[in-house]
Order: C-alpha cells, then sequence, then structure tokens
C-alpha cells in the first residue's frame, strides 16, 4: 500500500495509446516489445499501461468465420505475449499492465477478455477477467467473477476492463479491498457504442474523485471494419482533476501519456475528505435486493 515505507513515494505512469493489428497477435505483441523498449530508453518509468485486446483487436459480434479467426490468436496467461512483456518488464524493472483474448485454461475453444498485470519481476502478478460483459461480446467472452486487489512495490492495483468502469459498485469494491490505483483498458469509440470524444476522461475523472484515488484509463486507436476507435486515455488524480489525458486532436493517433503519481496526493485527499468514514453501507441493501 501506498503508506507502507518500502512503496515508492512517487510513481512515472506511462499509458500507450497504440492502435491494434486485427487478428494478428504476433505483429501486436512485437509492436508492444517495441513501446516497452522505446519508453524506458527515453527517461525512467515504473509502470506501462497497454488497452484492453491488444494482442486481437475487438471483437465483431455474431460472425462465424471472424470468431473462428478470434479464437485462433487468443492465448494463454501465462503465455507468449506474457512471455515476452514479462522478459522485457524484468529487464527494465517497470510493472506492465495489458489487456487480451485469453484461451479459457480448462474449456477449448472459449474465452475471457482479461487484464494482466506483469509484475517488475517478470512475473504474472495477478489476472482481471472482464465481468461486465456488453453486446457483440457476449458471443465470445465467459463474464469473470472475482474482484481481486494486488499488492505491488508501486501500491495497491486494481484492474477494470473497459465496461466494468461503467457499474461504480466494482471500483468501490476495489478501493475498499484497498486500491490506491484503478487501471482501466479499454477499446472505445463508433460505432460500437454512443460513446463521443471526452467520454473516458470523464468518466476517469469521476471514478478517482468518488474513491479518493488515481484512475488510469488506457484506451485504444485506429480502425477496425466500421468502428473508429478514439482513444481519450486520461489520468486522474484523487481529486478528480485530470492530471494528462489525450486531446481531441490526438485522439485518433498513437501516443504515450506520461504521469507522475504522488502518494502525497491521494493522502491528502482522504484527510481532507474523508469519504470512507462518511460511507453508510447498512443504507445500500437496495442494491443486492432491487432488479
Amino acid at each position: 500500500m501506498f503508506w507502507r515505507s518500502t512503496v515508492r513515494k512517487e510513481i512515472e505512469v506511462a499509458v500507450v495509446q497504440m492502435a491494434t493489428a486485427w487478428l494478428k497477435a504476433e505483429e501486436n505483441r512485437d509492436k508492444m516489445a517495441d513501446y516497452v523498449r522505446k519508453i524506458a530508453a527515453e527517461r525512467r518509468v515504473d509502470l506501462i499501461v497497454f488497452p484492453e485486446l491488444a494482442n486481437t483487436g475487438y471483437v465483431k459480434g455474431r460472425v462465424i468465420e471472424f470468431n473462428v479467426q478470434f479464437i485462433a490468436q487468443a492465448e494463454p496467461i501465462p503465455g507468449p505475449t506474457t512471455e515476452v512483456l514479462g522478459a522485457l518488464a524484468q529487464h527494465y524493472g517497470v510493472h506492465i499492465v495489458v489487456g487480451l483474448a485469453e484461451l479459457h485454461p480448462r474449456v477449448p475453444a472459449t474465452l475471457y477478455n482479461s487484464a494482466v498485470l506483469i509484475g517488475a519481476n517478470g512475473q504474472v502478478v495477478g489476472v482481471h477477467h472482464k465481468m461486465h460483459i456488453p453486446a457483440e461480446e457476449k458471443h465470445l467472452f465467459y463474464p469473470g467473477s472475482t474482484a481481486d486487489v494486488y499488492h505491488t512495490e508501486l501500491g495497491t492495483i486494481g484492474l477494470l476492463v473497459c465496461y466494468d468502469a461503467e457499474f461504480p459498485e466494482l471500483p468501490r469494491i476495489l478501493s475498499l479491498k484497498g486500491a490506491e490505483i484503478l487501471i482501466g483498458i479499454f477499446n472505445w469509440g463508433w460505432p460500437i457504442g454512443t460513446y463521443g470524444p471526452g467520454r473516458l476522461s470523464r468518466l476517469a475523472a469521476v471514478r478517482a474523485l468518488e474513491n479518493k484515488n488515481f484512475f488510469i484509463a488506457c484506451g485504444k486507436v485506429g480502425v477496425e471494419d466500421e468502428a473508429v476507435f478514439y482513444g481519450n486515455s486520461t489520468v486522474a488524480r484523487p481529486d478528480g482533476e485530470i492530471m494528462c489525458e489525450s486531446t481531441p486532436e490526438h485522439d485518433e493517433k498513437e501516443s504515450v501519456l506520461r504521469a507522475c503519481l504522488r502518494h502525497e496526493q491521494l493522502i491528502r485527499e482522504r484527510a481532507l475528505n474523508t469519504t470512507y468514514r462518511n460511507r453508510r453501507p447498512e443504507m445500500y441493501g437496495a442494491l443486492t435486493e432491487l432488479f
């Protein structure tokens, strides 16, 4: 956790707003590896974040031939992408978060939409399976059923995959379990949903404000079929202020956003606004009783 003396007081973050090659896992793997090398060579970095489904690109709905190809590009965890990124994480001493289409560990030809946290020792620290599965994704992915946090030398980290972040209950649960940094990875754009520019930055700011922690949102860019992904990657601090975001002129371009997370910002905001002390959980039963 942030307050431990063993945790770094400042964390340098790089958010990679990249385009993926549709259904080309090896090409995407090589591209992510190049990004890690370039980012680490420029200056110190502690955490590098890649978007949702960075190994495959996004889905297409109930299109059988496409889905056959998509399943063929998915991979186990640990697997090829975590091995490549893990070796680089260990070499450069960085943590990496990456979104992967993951092969189910037991049931052949079935998948999870996963966020993977790789530690600076090169090992997989944790895997979050997307819990809330929207629209076209239902034809491919199982919903996850766990909400775990991961204790690292950077602080306690909670992971979200795209649609997960639209449900405030999950970020709050992760925060109550100790998350100081929430990392959401996204594939948002047109015409997938009614998501206009700026929506992701607003979501990141609200989630950071209501939970009094850092929120890192990594969106991808590029075009797949009729879908245009607009990025809008954002880092928000515990008071809801945006530290950095992809501006409209960069929203459809590949870019790397950098931010420095200072633990003092989290402590000061929680000292000023006692959100957790002021909660009334005994009044919230309707959340699970009403449908």
